[in-house]
């Protein structure tokens, strides 16, 4: 395994990943499993829509978010944009309206079958955002450095 930059456009393209968010609402989670799996499932929802198949999805104990996917296209241009937007739609679910209480995404990228990349988001580095510590850019950054490829 070695450690290669995906999403080499990913911090200039980064008001990308946060469009829309102001950081002004203030939410609070419930970590009810209703809820969750409500959650969960609009996570989901937003990977399809983007042309990403999700292969498996699930919280465990510790809340950690772990997602085994395919981008639309077996192409590295396919794999920087569904790390892209699988990072928008976890931002969306934990900073939303209603709040996902789940610590982190571990994410595992396949084609065909085959492990391609893993990356991760916190949600830690979500509120460090919100609460004007990091910058947009330096989270994008955080999640490009956590990009790791497999090679075959």
């Amino acid at each position: 395994m070695r450690r290669r930059q995906y999403l080499a456009g990913l911090s200039l393209a980064s008001s990308a990943l946060l469009a829309g968010c102001s950081g002004s609402d203030d939410t609070t989670a419930t970590p009810d499993s209703e809820s969750s799996d409500i959650r969960r499932e609009a996570f989901r929802e937003a990977l399809t829509e983007n042309g990403i198949t999700v292969r498996e999805l699930a919280v465990d104990d510790e809340s950690h978010v772990n997602l085994e996917y395919e981008p639309a296209e077996p192409t590295e241009e396919s794999v920087r944009n569904s790390i892209d937007a699988a990072a928008r739609a976890f931002f969306d679910r934990v900073y939303g309206e209603s709040g996902w209480a789940v610590e982190r995404l571990d994410a595992r990228v396949v084609i065909d079958g085959t492990l391609v990349a893993t990356w991760q988001m916190e949600s830690e580095w979500i509120e460090q955002y919100l609460e004007g510590r990091i910058s947009r850019e330096e989270m994008a950054a955080r999640v490009e450095n956590s990009v790791e490829r497999h090679d075959q």
